[in-house]
């Protein structure tokens, strides 16, 4: 008794599938993790504070850039000016294993922002966000720890920037 040989054909049925499933996917609202289209009503946005990239300001500009907003680069023009008056980062240790070493962390990120108007002449009040995450740790890895932690606070600015643009649309709609 031989081995039979069997070869996989691609049928015009499964390549019809193949081609109609992103298009399902795409129809349901499916989107990739970190995909945001922002609303048109934030063009001309001027974005004050926090000049370092990996910061939350530098974060926002990132994430505006890339769902299509045009920002204004210059303060005095812009239509609306959103002003980063905060942004703070704290860790504690929520637990230790007998040896002392750390195996629970709170991160806690805090902001706080301020959106003026050109044609308003009161100085709006300031918003404030806090976010809290628990990171929890197992066995020695020192040096997996300090990247997932540094992975935790990126991944909480990016968290903390979509609460903002999703705040600044409900203000301005």
């Amino acid at each position: 008794m031989g081995k039979e040989k069997h070869s996989r054909r691609i049928t015009p049925l499964s390549s019809l599938w193949l081609l109609l499933i992103p298009f399902l996917f795409a129809g349901c609202g499916f989107h990739l993790k970190g995909y945001r289209q922002a609303s048109p009503i934030l063009n001309g946005l001027f974005i004050m504070g926090g000049d370092e990239r990996e910061g939350l300001a530098g974060v926002l500009r990132d994430i505006l850039l890339s769902g299509g907003v045009v920002l204004d680069s210059d303060a005095a023009s812009a239509r609306y000016r959103l002003q980063i008056t905060e942004e703070s980062f704290h860790s504690r240790v929520l637990s230790v294993d007998a040896n002392g070493k750390a195996l629970d962390n709170e991160m806690r990120l805090e902001a706080a922002f301020r959106l003026h108007q050109a044609q308003a002449g009161a100085t709006p009040p300031v918003q404030r966000l806090e976010l809290v995450r628990q990171l929890s740790y197992s066995g020695s890895d020192e040096l997996g720890q300090r990247n997932e932690a540094a992975l935790m606070v990126q991944d909480m600015r990016q968290d903390m920037a979509g609460q903002i643009i999703r705040r600044l649309e409900a203000l301005l709609k």
